[in-house]
């Protein structure tokens, strides 16, 4: 009954609305026209307004965000509000940013994990699902020569991998390096601050650490794994070195040609059966062998003879592939060049000096790096079987040089 009631009451206010509005329809219509023209001009007023970094930083948990945005160097002709890096492109990118990010911050507001004071250190952090979009732009710009000193750098950034915690390879962004560029982030700041005084930090840290410190750090080891086989193959700082920073500080970053072995089995196999890894036995008398491997107490003689050498805290049988391998970069080109085997053969002490004389078999075929301008020379060319390559104890003999 009283439902019905209830229902009679809307009706009839319903036909009093309708009533009025019929006896006042020119009155109505000019309203609405007017209400339409105020709604597109403030609408288009409010859309500009909210695309600005100033909207961005309206809401005083933004602050942190908008004052050191304004204060970076992103903050130019070229990048004109925070929508240049945390929109994707087309109305996707529009609804994401305002849907899928606003309702992340909206949660974080409530959750009250946003800048409470100057020196809380809690601050609105980007949703994972936003990372991408922002790595993206990055990318849109700065494959651009105009905004960056090295496209290529960039580009193999993009196809560079980090491995995840299960396995999984995930793509590497911008920001896994260059964290804390344009908004403040603790990590980066301690990170900045360890690379310009040169402390090395003790104790275990993730691969993103690895990556943002040494950005100050050894930037150009940074730039030479991006470029290696390794990034694109997901093998990063730790499956090399580790993850306890003590210990690579007390090896000198040095890495064991044990765990190199581990994924390069064939490679490692033949060059510990080398002799290059082994020496050369100089001398015997009582017992005692003397070989070039273990009179390498010296530090002249260690610069060439570090390929055999066994360091205190080898648990293998020690060795070094670094010597013939550019560190980090870790190019088979770079390896397979005769100048790597010169700064032993060529340029160091006499007693490794090859005869280059026109006469000998080195002195016809190195010079030109050609026989009857024919076939390309390598020292492996004649030293290392079709498939032991990195055993060179082939013994050869040219006839007719």
């Amino acid at each position: 009954m009283g439902s019905e009631t209830l229902k009679g009451k809307v009706l009839t206010i319903v036909k009093k609305v309708l009533g009025q509005i019929n006896k006042h329809k020119k009155l109505v219509g000019v309203a609405f026209v007017v209400f339409v023209a105020v709604a597109l001009v403030g609408g288009k007023k409010f859309y500009h307004y909210a695309e600005s970094s100033e909207f961005c930083g309206s809401c005083h948990e933004m602050d942190v965000h908008y004052d050191s945005f304004r204060a970076s160097k992103h903050h130019n002709e070229h990048v004109h509000a925070c929508h240049t890096c945390h929109i994707g492109p087309g109305l996707k990118g529009f609804l994401h940013a305002k849907l899928s990010d606003g309702t992340h911050d909206s949660v974080e507001h409530f959750k009250k994990s946003y800048l409470t004071s100057k020196d809380s250190g809690l601050f609105i952090d980007i949703a994972e699902d936003s990372i991408s979009i922002v790595h993206n732009n990055c990318v849109d710009c700065h494959i651009n020569e105009e905004f960056t000193k090295d496209k290529t750098h960039v580009e193999k950034v993009v196809l560079s991998k980090k491995r995840g915690e299960g396995g999984e390879l995930a793509d590497l962004t911008c920001m896994d390096c260059h964290v804390g560029l344009v908004h403040p982030h603790m990590k980066a700041d301690i990170f900045k601050a360890y690379a310009e005084q040169k402390i090395a930090p003790y104790g275990t840290f993730t691969q993103e650490e690895c990556f943002a410190c040494h950005r100050h750090a050894t930037p150009e080891v940074v730039k030479e794994w991006t470029n290696s086989a390794h990034a694109v193959k997901g093998v990063t700082c730790l499956e090399c070195h580790g993850e306890d920073h003590g210990v690579i500080v007390e090896r000198k970053g040095e890495v064991l040609p044990s765990k190199c072995g581990e994924c390069h089995e064939t490679m490692f196999h033949d060059f510990s059966e080398s002799r290059h890894f082994n020496g050369r036995i100089v001398a015997k008398f009582d017992g005692f062998v003397s070989s070039t491997k273990n009179l390498t107490m010296s530090k002249d003689c260690q610069e060439c003879h570090m390929l055999g050498l066994n360091k205190s805290w080898d648990a293998g049988p020690g060795g070094s592939c670094n010597s013939c391998h550019p560190k980090h970069l870790f190019s088979r080109e770079q390896a397979a060049k005769t100048k790597v085997c010169e700064n032993c053969h060529i340029g160091g002490p006499d007693h490794a000096r090859l005869d280059m004389s026109l006469k000998t078999v080195h002195g016809k075929i190195y010079p030109g790096g050609d026989v009857e301008s024919v076939t390309k020379f390598r020292c492996q060319s004649c030293h290392s079987d079709p498939y032991n390559h990195h055993n060179f104890n082939r013994n050869i003999n040219l006839d007719g040089f």
